[in-house]
């Protein structure tokens, strides 16, 4: 509906006096936030909620700190989002399934239309690298298959580097993206997201750089179709975070805030 927005640096917020060393790997299995969205311009505002749930079967471990899980999906799960706009409204489904090695999707983008959904199967190498044939069902279009690839190179027990790479079975449409997440000293990490999606009428890249401090701030900036990017997230424990968004793109400023809480 919008194309992701881009985060401001949190303005002051008081110092929250609960330890949760950053440092230290936590544990989680129930993930959910809720945020709001406004884009304003001289000519129109929109106003947008996005209510999202996800549930692993498995505990999954931090890479130290307390938004990153690692780069591969590699458990069941299961993800519910109900979205709202001045526009439109909807809720969406998506699961994924592990048998051994082998893996399946099925995605609703919205139970009100079940004529349009995503089936997949997979499969998973030495828990590194991840492949997928999906098919995508449109009630309106051709329908048509997508190619993913996801591998994860693990530096150490805290660094990693990701790539993911997606097809349509014509090879009109491309998205490659990858991250590198690196832990420096202490409670100090640093993240690079670079991101480029590539069409038959336009493409559009992305960057991202984030620096985590202390045990409980975030702060980070960059670049998203050309436009500058701002990025702040405030951590009140291991349970709870905000972030909050700006990005002026053209004659339209839009801001996005997030409340997660984890489990």
């Amino acid at each position: 509906m919008f194309k992701q927005l881009a985060p401001i640096a949190l303005a002051t917020l008081a110092y929250s006096n609960c330890s949760i060393a950053t440092e230290q790997q936590v544990s989680k299995q129930w993930f959910n936030s809720i945020d709001y969205t406004h884009i304003e311009n001289h000519r129109y505002s929109f106003n947008a909620y996005q209510l999202v749930s996800h549930y692993y079967f498995e505990e999954q471990q931090s890479s130290g700190v307390l938004d990153d899980y690692g780069y591969l999906d590699t458990d069941s799960n299961i993800r519910l989002n109900y979205f709202n706009s001045d526009y439109t409204d909807y809720l969406g489904m998506f699961g994924e399934g592990y048998y051994k090695n082998w893996f399946v999707t099925g995605e609703i983008y919205d139970v009100d239309d079940t004529d349009h959904y995503t089936l997949g199967i997979g499969y998973l190498f030495a828990d590194a690298l991840k492949v997928s044939v999906n098919r995508d069902v449109r009630e309106y279009g051709d329908d048509y298959f997508r190619l993913k690839a996801q591998y994860n190179l693990q530096i150490n027990d805290k660094d990693y580097l990701g790539f993911s790479a997606e097809t349509d079975d014509e090879l009109d449409v491309w998205n490659v993206s990858a991250r590198y997440f690196n832990h420096l000293s202490g409670s100090h990490y640093i993240t690079v997201d670079v991101g480029h999606q590539d069409s038959l009428y336009e493409s559009a890249s992305s960057a991202m750089i984030s620096y985590y401090f202390g045990d409980h701030y975030a702060i980070g900036a960059g670049l998203d179709d050309s436009e500058i990017v701002l990025q702040g997230k405030y951590f009140i424990n291991d349970r709870y975070y905000l972030t909050a968004n700006y990005t002026e793109s053209g004659s339209a400023e839009l801001y996005n805030l997030k409340f997660v809480a984890q489990f």
